[in-house]
């Protein structure tokens, strides 16, 4: 994490590959007048490098004592200008947390089938809290005496409220839009077994925006209550953090919605400190959408990345044609994906379907492993979004990628990326008389044999990967991505810089797929077909695409909820353009479903202590925690924008405080970006990442965790609850659901992500809330 020093603080890095000194206190802040904070860091992980075996990870570790951290007599504050502390004092109770904040990757032994180690496989972060006997006293100087840390003995600090920062002050760390509806700063903390901070007690305390470079006060007010710690923020239940609550805390708010003054502040409360520095501008959240952005053209398979375009270099990974040792390793199969027995595949059930050799090259990689899936289409389809949306929001060469400066907009470059793809995999098949129209997007090597240890995408070459045979889910996905990237050239009023005819891809990926619907793809096909026929009956207005929309949706109503990929359809449907000829029934039902969806989510932002929205019920998992998962929302506000600008606005109030959640007001005051604001995630599995050689991650990651409660089933590291070991109060289910993030970069459910369930949702959700170019 990074720290800012706007009090006394320690310097402190905590990088990829980095060496810390161990046992050290990092920071010493208020969290109020009444209670001091004290951050222990025991050490770091030296970590398996390229080419390397993770059992060669080492850890440097000094434990922190924390019978004696958690004793009063181990602390001593006094001040020579505040009378109550001329006298030292200790103070009058201690409280505590702890989680590991980095993770080796070796197992010693095996028992009973589960890992043991038998020497430190991990270092942790403390939080103790001293509760005073008496309150800080604004504007006099304090020192901590503990002998605790290596570093130092004693520690000075001058509490002043517009200057010292405290951790229950929480902003979004990248700031505001000048005309966001709302704009707050909430005050909040769980203290382990200390549990909520009292902010009770603090309502009707003044709080202050105030003007970094001047220190001018731009707007005052008073803090109110907002939500108690046992307030429900989901309608989970087995799965769900103490009282359904994310947070685990009574939550206060500054609200300071009026604030327009473009500039840098920070939220200042009184008796308790200040936030982190904020800045409010008109594209205070272009960081965000650059960032995740790129992180797709970071993470495409096939191509190398090389300067200007980056300073992440790597050779092209699972090219046929340019990746050293591939050549002749990539398989077609003409198995489809759906009868693989596996998501990895059955070596014997693929043998039988293989054809010969493939030169297509492409796809998408996730973190860990490098497979094409038929889901990672969601990354073209809400790009695409985004942009038809906000067109003036995006332009050409703003994303510095290869495809920059062609003329087009970078963020359709993007989302063009996987349907490139798709095309030519499936002129490649009908080329060589192995398909006769359609294709699979499946691609992985899972059969065949694992990537091996200390390996990059880019030297996975001694296995077999196979390419999925043909299927009409992942052609109608594609002839869905290829309409809709067809009708955004058109608002964009270009060509295809490749000179590829979209509307004709979309309609022969659509006929073939009809032409081969059967039984048992019926039920994953049909969303897919409603998207698919809504952009080819928006793009040529023919009415058998009409037809076939109206017969697919019959059972959807206006009160019907369409969430994720099931609203792509009724989207386009909503958002209309002037070629789409479809019924007002029909319309009408779509449209409403789409607005009935998009209310549940400003609602579920409304329940919620941190005002951000999404499905309700979803649990949390695969990104529940740290990405803004707000596409139902983004439409409601394109289809209201000129006929309910009341409505749109209430729209935009919740994607903005949406944006606040996963940008810093969530509980570890962090973005959920690597690389992106003042502090965030520094332990993410990404393989390539780990053996870049430069120490740290390329920006705009975002992993999974944090995770609910599950089974540890005992396979070490790997598992996302290896980290419950390393956690105080020991017990998981006292720890809120939003505090569940272990640092694990050796847990793929814990820290790896996904371009179709992360990074591309990100990118659409703040590249439509960054302004106008």
């Amino acid at each position: 994490m990074r720290v800012n020093r706007l009090t006394w603080v320690l310097a402190f890095g905590s990088v990829l590959g980095s060496v810390a000194k161990a046992a050290e206190i990092v920071e010493v802040l208020p969290l109020t007048s009444q209670i001091l904070m004290v951050h222990f860091d025991e050490g770091s992980v030296i970590h398996h490098r390229k080419g390397q075996k993770r059992s060669d990870e080492q850890v440097l570790i000094q434990p922190l004592d924390v019978a004696r951290a958690s004793s009063v007599s181990s602390y001593r504050i006094e001040s020579k200008d505040d009378p109550a502390y001329r006298a030292p004092q200790v103070p009058g109770k201690v409280y505590r947390k702890a989680k590991g904040t980095d993770f080796a990757w070796f197992v010693d032994s095996w028992v009973d089938g589960r890992a043991v180690n038998n020497r430190p496989d991990h270092v942790q972060d403390h939080w103790v809290y001293l509760a005073l006997r008496s309150p800080l006293v604004e504007g006099k100087t304090y020192q901590l005496a503990t002998d605790l840390g290596t570093n130092a003995k004693t520690f000075s600090l001058r509490f002043q409220a517009a200057k010292s920062r405290s951790e229950a002050v929480h902003v979004n760390l990248l700031g505001y839009v000048p005309t966001a509806p709302q704009k707050f700063a909430y005050v909040y903390h769980w203290m382990g077994d200390g549990g909520s901070l009292d902010v009770r007690s603090l309502v009707g305390r003044k709080f202050a925006v105030v003007n970094h470079a001047t220190h001018a006060k731009e707007l005052e007010g008073t803090l109110a209550f907002r939500k108690p710690k046992d307030n429900r923020e989901t309608q989970q239940v087995g799965d769900s953090p103490p009282f359904g609550n994310f947070l685990g805390a009574d939550v206060a708010e500054a609200d300071f919605s009026a604030l327009q003054k473009p500039g840098a502040y920070v939220v200042s409360v009184e008796g308790v400190g200040c936030s982190f520095l904020f800045e409010i501008k008109a594209d205070a959240l272009r960081p965000a959408f650059r960032a995740t952005a790129r992180a797709l053209y970071h993470n495409r398979s096939g191509i190398a990345l090389v300067k200007p375009f980056t300073e992440f270099e790597r050779p092209a990974p699972h090219n046929p044609k340019l990746t050293p040792g591939f050549g002749g390793k990539l398989k077609y199969t003409s198995v489809p994906y759906q009868d693989w027995g596996s998501e990895g595949g059955v070596k014997a059930v693929l043998d039988a379907g293989i054809k010969g050799n493939l030169d297509a090259y492409g796809w998408y990689q996730d973190a860990g492993d490098w497979d094409s899936y038929v889901t990672h289409l969601r990354v073209a389809t809400e790009l695409l979004f985004s942009y038809e949306m906000r067109p003036r929001n995006f332009k050409d060469g703003e994303l510095n990628i290869p495809e920059s400066k062609n003329g087009v907009p970078d963020v359709l470059d993007e989302a063009a990326w996987l349907p490139r793809f798709c095309r030519r995999i499936r002129l490649e098949l009908k080329q060589k008389g192995w398909g006769t129209g359609g294709l699979g997007l499946r691609v992985a090597g899972d059969a065949y044999g694992e990537d091996g240890e200390g390996v990059p995408s880019y030297e996975d070459v001694n296995r077999t990967w196979v390419a999925s045979g043909e299927d009409p889910v992942s052609t109608i996905r594609y002839a869905g991505a290829a309409a809709h990237l067809a009708y955004a050239f058109s608002v964009a009023k270009v060509a295809d810089p490749e000179g590829v005819d979209w509307t004709r891809e979309a309609e022969e990926a659509y006929a073939w797929a009809m032409a081969h619907r059967a039984p048992k793809f019926e039920e994953e096909m049909k969303v897919h077909r409603i998207y698919a026929a809504a952009a080819l009956a928006r793009l040529t207005g023919e009415a058998s695409y009409g037809n076939q929309l109206a017969a697919d949706t019959g059972d959807l109503t206006a009160t019907s909820e369409l969430w994720f990929e099931s609203a792509y359809g009724p989207g386009i449907v909503a958002l209309g353009g002037p070629k789409m000829k479809l019924g007002a029934a029909l319309v009408g039902r779509l449209r409403g479903a789409i607005l009935k969806t998009a209310d549940l989510s400003c609602e579920t932002a409304g329940k919620r202590g941190l005002r951000w929205g999404g499905l309700e019920g979803f649990p949390m998992l695969v990104g529940h925690q740290t990405t803004p998962w707000m596409l139902e929302v983004m439409l409601g506000w394109g289809a209201t924008r000129v006929s309910d600008p009341a409505k749109a606005t209430r729209y935009l109030a919740a994607l903005y405080t949406t944006a606040d959640y996963f940008l810093g007001t969530n509980p570890l005051n962090q973005t959920w970006i690597t690389g992106i604001g003042e502090r965030f995630p520094t332990a993410i599995f990404h393989m390539d990442a780990w053996y870049n050689g430069k120490g740290r991650f390329h920006e705009g990651l975002i992993p999974y965790s944090p995770w609910r409660k599950e089974r540890e089933f005992g396979p070490g590291p790997w598992d996302q609850h290896w980290g419950q070991k390393a956690i105080y109060p020991a017990n998981v289910d006292l720890w809120p659901g939003a505090e569940r993030w272990w640092s694990n970069r050796c847990s793929p459910m814990g820290s790896e992500f996904t371009v179709h369930q992360n990074i591309g949702p990100a990118a659409a959700f703040y590249g439509f809330l960054s302004a106008s170019r």
